[in-house]
């Protein structure tokens, strides 16, 4: 009884086993289908995965890279700017400084030009420095020591003056005929003129004129009467022989009076009536 039960329960176990045993292998196999499935869809989303991955990363080095050349072109650029920011304040200073020195130039020029314009408005502008008369003997042109004195005093006055000119303007008393008087004046201007260029005087600078016969001017007249109050009118044509002395100078310069040759204790010359009549001063 007991082994009938035991076979009973292992006909009856040996179904249910058999039945789980394939029910399993089912299992295991629909599992491992789905397993395997599952793994394909893995592998092909990790396949994916790593394709956009990489297509990720691809494009990061590539933006990284543009993003670093950028950097690159801008460092450049900027140190191209300030080179060039540089450059054009080394270019300003040295304007700045080219333009300083133009403006004292500048200055300097219009302080040369402003001299200059008074060096020579006051190189032409003549003044009357010094002034004196040398007279002589009847028809005579030759140099008394008197004259030689007076004019050796103007000559040292006038060392002074680089630009100087000196006039010579020679006179006679109203003796004689008029061309003959002319050239007489003539003579004496000129005896005049070669003392003065033997006394180092620019021949240059001596102008003269002969003008012939004269009234004594009253300037003489004044200091012979200071002499004589009642001069006779042989004193008078003495003072008509003359050569009159003018020196001019350029610049603001003091003018003076040369002492004159004139010797009132001289002798009066012979009357008129006495020399020829065509050889007369």
């Amino acid at each position: 009884m007991k082994h009938s039960g035991k076979l009973l329960l292992w006909m009856i176990a040996l179904p249910i086993s058999l039945s789980l045993a394939v029910s399993g292998c089912a299992t295991k196999k629909y599992a491992r289908q789905q397993a395997a499935a599952v793994n394909q869809r893995l592998s092909k989303m990790e396949k994916k995965t790593n394709e956009e991955l990489a297509a990720l990363n691809h494009q990061q080095r590539t933006d990284i890279s543009q993003v670093n050349e950028r950097i690159s072109t801008t460092d450049m650029k900027v140190s191209q700017a300030a080179a060039a920011a540089q450059q054009a304040n080394s270019a300003a200073m040295d304007a700045q400084q080219q333009a300083q020195t133009n403006k004292d130039a500048i200055s300097k020029t219009s302080t040369d030009l402003s001299n200059l314009s008074s060096g020579v408005a006051n190189a032409l502008n003549y003044q009357l420095v010094e002034k004196g008369d040398v007279t002589f003997a009847f028809n005579k042109s030759n140099l008394t020591p008197a004259a030689r004195t007076a004019l050796d005093q103007i000559v040292q006055k006038t060392q002074s003056l680089p630009r100087m000119v000196v006039e010579l303007t020679g006179f006679t008393d109203r003796i004689g005929t008029q061309s003959y008087n002319l050239a007489l004046s003539r003579r004496r201007a000129e005896a005049v003129q070669r003392y003065l260029v033997r006394q180092k005087v620019p021949l240059r600078s001596i102008h003269i004129v002969g003008l012939g016969k004269e009234a004594p001017p009253p300037g003489l007249e004044a200091d012979l009467a200071a002499v004589n109050p009642n001069p006779t009118k042989g004193e008078i044509d003495r003072l008509a022989r003359r050569v009159s002395i003018r020196v001019f100078g350029a610049g603001d310069i003091t003018q003076g009076t040369a002492s004159r040759s004139e010797d009132p204790a001289a002798p009066d010359p012979a009357p008129p009536d006495q020399a020829p009549p065509d050889n007369k001063n």
